[in-house]
């Protein structure tokens, strides 16, 4: 029988062994988190646990690859379970059907890497503050041609990133470097094409972290889709930072 894992592992320091001994949480299934997942399930991630209370409703089936019409009104945990296992059986999903306020403290404990693939940048700051410290959380978000990633780990975190105003708007805005934007709303405008370009970056430093090779450690990536180009920064660790 043919190793379906044969091409990625003929990439030069390939370990599938390092990737299928992974044990990875994704917080939110609907655009990026199914993207997200579809991409772990294919490289042969070894446990996947997703967590979103939310439902399937008709917006969200154009940029949800996993989703479909008969889907709407089912939970999106579960159907992304169900449907992720289908491309590869040998990854064990679990879906969590809770709010991220409602996870405890002992629930993080075990994972080695998780995906932020939230909707909202009150929430990421929250799971920013669960995993810091404990495990590398790779953060994405997009508006329209527009997306970002930045992974932390034990240096600059998401919040070192945030203004004063910011915090004044109720954390409905994201500021780093002179670019203002609403990543990641539940009423952003939203493109399929740039979930997916994020989504892949996402993965893409999972990957580079896995197999030791530089990664967005500290640094916000900015992807501008409309002149297809990708800017990095650095996150310095803010001195009056809450989280530190």
């Amino acid at each position: 029988m043919t190793d379906v894992f044969d091409r990625q592992k003929r990439i030069q320091g390939w370990s599938q062994e390092k990737i299928s001994s992974k044990n990875v949480l994704v917080l939110g299934a609907g655009a990026l988190g199914n993207e997200a997942v579809k991409l772990l399930v294919q490289l042969g991630v070894g446990k996947i646990t997703i967590v979103d209370y939310d439902e399937i409703a008709e917006v969200n089936l154009n940029r949800c690859v996993f989703f479909s019409l008969e889907d709407v009104g089912k939970k999106k945990c579960f159907v992304l379970k169900e449907k992720a296992e289908k491309l590869n059986n040998s990854s064990e999903i679990t879906a969590v059907d809770k709010r991220l306020e409602e996870l405890s403290e002992e629930f993080f404990a075990g994972f080695d890497y998780c995906f932020s693939c939230l909707d909202n940048l009150a929430a990421r700051i929250h799971l920013n503050a669960k995993c810091f410290g404990k495990i590398i959380l790779i953060d994405g978000g997009t508006n329209a041609f527009n997306g970002k990633i930045q992974v932390v780990d034990k240096t600059a975190c998401l919040e070192c990133s945030l203004t004063k105003s910011d915090y004044k708007i109720l954390w409905k805005k994201y500021s780093c470097v002179g670019e203002v934007l609403d990543f990641m709303s539940s009423k952003m405008p939203a493109l399929a094409t740039t979930t997916s370009v994020i989504a892949s970056m996402q993965v893409n430093e999972f990957i580079k972290l896995v197999h030791g090779l530089p990664a967005l450690v500290g640094k916000y990536a900015f992807f501008n889709g409309l002149k297809n180009e990708v800017v990095i920064y650095e996150v310095s660790q803010r001195r009056d930072c809450p989280l530190h």
